[in-house]
């Protein structure tokens, strides 16, 4: 598909967290990491001194990295699974000692593997993408500082034990059934101040999604949070009425199970109770898990059409973006906050007061400086949080993958996506935005242009380049 415009699609469907929910992301990251290391020191019995000056260590709260959980190394890869950058806990790592652990080439042998699903097969890596579980990346990462510290490091073949410390950490706060039981420390503290860490929605984006349902089109949300949570989390976004934005809502999804599973729809009856299992849904109906064929028997339903365009909305290439386009077959919309922080043109004609910036998406950037923006969402401290001065731009890197220990951060002429994060950006989403509030500013007929299959391709950021794409 060349083009995106929402009044040709059928149905809509929409992720929750960092979606339609938008998140105080400096509060939440360090309640979160504060969560964690409690879990650690109090349960695991770490040592307390391991988890403190959380700033020190911001440059790790960074989307895309892969953690080598047998060598404790942080990685940073390029679109051809060259290691760029990388460190051991926090410790930035040369060009040397890369080669020692990986080497002469410094690639990532897993590769393949990690570009066609991001998902380690033997669980000896991970891919960070979002920051329910980042805070466990820069927990991990000092924990193996202490080690090397305290020389306890020395001769050991991997660091896996250790991440399965801080895995038994986030599972602890996020399983479903510590809300209904008010346990740990997560959900207890959302539950008090949900206030401080999640923003209500504007009445643009409530206008938008209604407009979307307009001439029998279909707009359902598909999150995996459980169905107490989330109606905590909507109704705070939405306010009590959240429902009748939406035909129907499907909680606890597992994606990205979701799209390979066939475990069945169960009712949501009385608000919050679960029910029995269903062979069909209803408009209007609210259900758990599911898979997706159940769900396209009841779009084509609805619809009427033999084959309904599904649009999806997400912020997680690996659960939302890759299962939608490759195994659903479903458009894609990714929502990178990230673009916000670093900044971007507005380049496409959708912002008002930016027409004399509108350029053509096929043509080569222009030879001048062109001017970037940020929105009146993102905070000056987010943007320090999500914009790193040792890993650089998520979408693209000029450190020499060959050699030399150069963190220079002045980019090439060509000015084309070259990290793997940047790739898989234009490989599994169609479009990528700064918000869900960006969109709602947006005519619902509008033209997007998207990704092409060309590597490095910048056409479907939107509304136009991030800043480190820019000549």
């Amino acid at each position: 598909m060349s083009s995106v415009n929402f009044t040709k699609y059928d149905a809509f469907g929409f992720d929750m967290d960092f979606t339609l929910a938008r998140y105080e992301l400096v509060p939440f990251f360090n309640m979160v990491y504060d969560c964690v290391r409690k879990y650690l020191v109090e349960v695991k019995k770490y040592d307390a001194s391991i988890f403190h000056r959380l700033q020190e260590d911001k440059e790790l709260i960074y989307k895309g990295l892969i953690v080598d959980f047998e060598k404790g190394n942080i990685l940073k890869l390029g679109s051809d699974g060259v290691i760029l950058r990388a460190t051991h806990g926090t410790q930035k790592m040369t060009a040397a000692e890369i080669e020692r652990d990986y080497g002469a080439e410094r690639k990532f042998g897993d590769y393949d593997i990690f570009k066609n699903g991001m998902k380690s097969i033997d669980s000896k890596w991970r891919f960070f993408e979002n920051y329910f579980d980042t805070p466990g990346l820069v927990a991990f990462a000092k924990i193996i500082d202490y080690m090397h510290k305290a020389g306890t490091e020395e001769g050991r073949t991997t660091f896996e034990h250790i991440w399965k410390d801080v895995l038994n950490a986030l599972e602890d706060m996020y399983i479903p059934s510590q809300y209904a039981q008010d346990k740990g420390a997560y959900f207890p503290e959302m539950k008090k101040n949900i206030g401080k860490y999640i923003d209500p929605a504007s009445q643009q984006i409530k206008d938008w999604l209604k407009s979307l349902r307009q001439d029998n089109r279909v707009v359902f949300l598909l999150t995996s949070s459980y169905v107490d949570f989330a109606h905590l989390v909507m109704e705070h976004v939405f306010g009590s009425e959240w429902k009748s934005l939406f035909d129907f809502t499907l909680y606890a999804g597992r994606k990205p199970r979701f799209f390979t599973e066939s475990k069945p729809f169960s009712v949501v009856e009385d608000g919050l109770k679960l029910g029995g299992e269903v062979k069909s849904l209803t408009s209007g109906g609210a259900y758990c898990y599911g898979n997706h064929v159940d769900l396209m028997d009841f779009l084509r339903e609805t619809t009427g059409k033999t084959d309904p365009k599904v649009i999806y909305f997400g912020d997680n290439l690996w659960a939302d973006a890759w299962p939608s386009k490759t195994l659903g077959k479903w458009d894609t919309v990714l929502i990178l906050e990230e673009m916000d922080a670093e900044g971007y043109a507005v380049s496409d004609g959708t912002v008002p007061g930016h027409e004399d910036e509108v350029e053509d998406p096929d043509a080569p950037p222009k030879k001048r400086k062109r001017k970037y923006e940020h929105s009146t969402l993102v905070t000056d401290e987010e943007i320090e949080l999500m914009v790193s001065e040792f890993w650089g731009s998520i979408f693209i890197d000029d450190s020499q993958a060959a050699g030399s220990d150069s963190q220079d951060q002045s980019f090439t002429d060509s000015k084309t996506v070259n990290t793997a994060f940047g790739n898989l950006i234009g490989q599994f989403a169609d479009i990528c935005v700064p918000s869900i509030e960006y969109l709602a500013g947006v005519p619902v007929d509008h033209v997007f242009t998207t990704f092409s299959k060309e590597p490095g391709n910048s056409r479907g950021f939107h509304p136009g380049r991030p800043r480190s794409l820019l000549p």
